[in-house]
């Protein structure tokens, strides 16, 4: 689970980076990312924002609660 604590709050806003006592995103580590992206999308979720960088390859979607999860496959 990530946290975050904003320098200041706003409120209305939708994102969790200027919410207080918001829930950033939960992280799941997998093995293949391709299988689990594809089990995602049949799902009926979108997954977006893939990115490659230390320590891992990674996606992230959001759920119909709007919590956001982040999908990881450690190098």
């Amino acid at each position: 689970m990530a946290l975050y604590q904003p320098k200041t709050t706003t409120c209305g806003t939708r994102s969790s980076y200027s919410k207080q006592g918001e829930l950033n995103h939960v992280g799941i580590v997998v093995e293949n990312l391709a299988v689990v992206e594809a089990a995602v999308r049949a799902e009926g979720y979108e997954p977006h924002s893939h990115q490659d960088y230390e320590p891992g390859e990674r996606f992230y979607f959001s759920d119909e609660n709007e919590i956001e999860y982040e999908i990881i496959a450690y190098d």
